[in-house]
């Protein structure tokens, strides 16, 4: 699973900052959501850190049902595809 880590953190990067401005949501009030300091939370959103296991449910609780799926998805997609590419 470690080995998922870096591309998992790249990946909700981007899904986090997409999620927060499709929301209509400030940094401020995203780390509320996630019961986080807006300091963590900006460190999470430039990807200098990773999300624990706590703020990741926190996130996909706090967002559409549809919304969160399709997030859960799309990363299960990305790293099928990027093991594809990998066996050649």
């Amino acid at each position: 699973m470690r080995k998922f880590q870096p591309e998992l953190k790249v990946y909700m990067r981007d899904v986090l900052l997409t999620t927060r401005q499709n929301l209509g949501l400030t940094q401020e009030q995203m780390s509320a959501k996630l019961y986080m300091s807006p300091r963590s939370y900006c460190d999470l959103e430039r990807g200098v850190t990773g999300f624990s296991a706590v703020s990741l449910v926190f996130l996909l609780v706090s967002i559409p049902p549809d919304m969160a799926i399709h997030i859960l998805q799309a990363f299960y997609d990305f790293i099928l595809e990027s093991e594809r590419k990998e066996a050649g």
